[in-house]
């Protein structure tokens, strides 16, 4: 022990500073000599750890000292903290700061660069459309101007023979020699058709040389250089797109009693829904069909058709007409009213899963003017889609449905009017689809429930009753894209009127006869 104990050094330290509690051993906690700290291990030891030969060759000194030792050492650390690392560490934020606002800028920069381009190129082309057609233009005028010459010339010919066959028929048979042959000879004259230009010379378009492609248009343009490490973290925001499956698959079916001819369904989050019917009953079921909860809604001036939506947060909005308003469903099935409705009466609503605004379609109390209205989560109005932007022609009949796709256009069902209807985001027309393309020639649309997916496409029920219903599938160009489904009329799953899409892509059908929901897998 003699050799162990020469490393230690025994300080008796008076310090008002150190603590009153005893230090103990870790190793043996239960030994009451803990006063020793191993320099080394710089953790307190008894005497039966200093003899081990974990510490040998360590040094020893009284806990008291060590104490006074660290700490005196965390005074140095926290200076140098408060001193350098402190100040260093907010030169780092500024300088991150910096560089944040100079990729700002340098993104501007080549966003302004891209645009200024692209709008020289759109001039140029402008000019050279407009000079050819205006050259265009100039020829329509010289032609149509030749084309009536000889129109005139002609009649005035047609005239002539005319005049020498009235004079003949009336007087021909009393007529002197001399008569009879200045008329002969008026018409040996007249009997040769003028000499007219019948067909001219017309402009064509030669097309340039070179290729109408993206490629060929990017090459002209100019080509965004995006760094590699760039392009994974955008993959981490832009996964892996589904796409169209082979063919559809029904995945299940769920019966739920208590409703009456199902109108809109709202699919959530948490894997529950909300089903709609045409006696304005809400009813909340859980994946299996069970219902969880029920409400009434009141619709007297309008039948119920796309009434409800959920928020972000999944919390149900919908409509009531018993007072023109829109709820919120809070917790204890109590209702907090959003927004209240005077001359006009809400028909349908629905949350943009963007932006969380809330888009309303609604008619005014004369039930001669539509519009949709754009608010934002509060129930601030933001805007009003009602017009054609370039005329007063209206935009809506009867917005029952409605939905918005993931480039910011709202598309609304319109059944009156046997279109789905598309604005964009600032309230330029974009399409109307009259189920071209979709419908045998001169049978009538009837467009109804209508829902948007994660590819843009825009799927809407058509109730034609001449026809099997079933769900067009367009592009969000509003071009026909395929009949997604049919339900022959034969079939007992036949009346559609209400669509849903849940979070895994899967497409919601809801049965106007049956009550019954199908769900249907579309995409892969």
């Amino acid at each position: 022990m003699g050799s162990v104990h020469s490393n230690v050094t025994l300080l008796c330290v008076s310090d008002d500073r150190l603590p009153t509690q005893k230090m103990k051993c870790k190793v043996h906690p239960d030994q009451d000599s803990g006063v020793l700290c191993c320099q080394q291990c710089e953790a307190p030891v008894c005497m039966k750890c200093i003899s081990t030969e974990r510490h040998h060759g360590h040094s020893f000194v009284a806990a008291s000292e060590m104490v006074v030792s660290m700490r005196d050492k965390c005074h140095e650390e926290i200076a140098k903290i408060k001193d350098t690392i402190i100040p260093n560490c907010r030169l780092v934020v500024q300088e991150l700061g910096k560089n944040q606002d100079t990729s700002k800028h340098l993104l501007s920069q080549v966003r302004t660069t891209m645009t200024s381009k692209i709008r020289k190129m759109k001039d140029i082309l402008d000019d050279i459309l407009s000079n050819n057609m205006k050259e265009l233009t100039d020829i329509e005028h010289v032609l149509m101007h030749e084309y009536q010459d000889e129109v005139h010339k002609m009649n005035e010919h047609l005239a002539r023979l005319q005049e020498v066959l009235d004079e003949f028929e009336k007087k021909g048979q009393h007529m002197e020699s001399g008569d009879l042959m200045s008329i002969y000879n008026r018409i040996q004259k007249l009997k040769e058709i003028p000499s007219l230009k019948l067909h001219h010379d017309h402009p064509t378009f030669q097309e340039g040389s070179g290729q109408m492609d993206a490629e060929t248009l990017e090459a002209l343009f100019g080509k965004l250089t995006v760094p590699k490490y760039l392009k994974n973290s955008m993959q981490k925001i832009h996964p892996n797109k589904p796409k169209l499956a082979m063919r559809i698959q029904k995945v299940k079916a769920i019966h739920v009693p208590d409703i009456d001819r199902c109108r809109h369904i709202s699919c959530m989050k948490s894997n529950k829904t909300w089903v709609g019917d045409e006696l304005g009953n809400l009813v909340e079921i859980d994946p299996k069909g069970n219902e969880l909860h029920k409400i009434k809604t009141h619709h007297f001036r309008q039948q119920p058709t796309g009434f409800h939506a959920v928020t972000l947060e999944d919390e149900l909005l919908f409509i009531d007409q018993y007072d023109d308003s829109i709820s919120k469903l809070l917790s204890g099935r109590k209702k907090k009213t959003l927004i209240k409705f005077k001359e006009w009466t809400p028909i349908s609503i629905h949350v943009s899963h963007s932006s969380d605004d809330l888009l309303v379609g609604m008619v005014d109390d004369t039930q001669q003017k539509a519009k949709v209205v754009r608010y934002d989560a509060s129930g601030k109005e933001l805007k009003t889609y009602e017009f054609h932007e370039d005329s007063k022609k209206r935009l809506y009949n009867r917005p029952h449905y409605l939905s918005e796709n993931i480039n910011g256009d709202i598309v609304v069902s319109d059944w009156e009017k046997q279109v789905v209807v598309a604005v964009g985001m600032t309230g330029n027309h974009r399409f109307d689809y009259d189920a071209e393309g979709g419908h045998p020639p001169g049978t009538i649309f009837e467009p109804s429930g209508i829902c948007t997916d994660i590819l843009g496409n825009i799927l809407v029920c058509d109730n034609n009753d001449h026809l099997d219903d079933s769900v067009h599938m367009l592009d969000k160009d509003g071009r026909f894209l395929c009949l997604l489904l049919r339900l022959p009329s034969s079939s007992l799953e036949r009346r559609i009127r209400a669509l849903g899409l849940d979070d895994s892509c899967n497409l919601w059908i809801g049965d106007v006869d049956t009550n019954e929901i199908r769900v249907y897998k579309y995409l892969e």
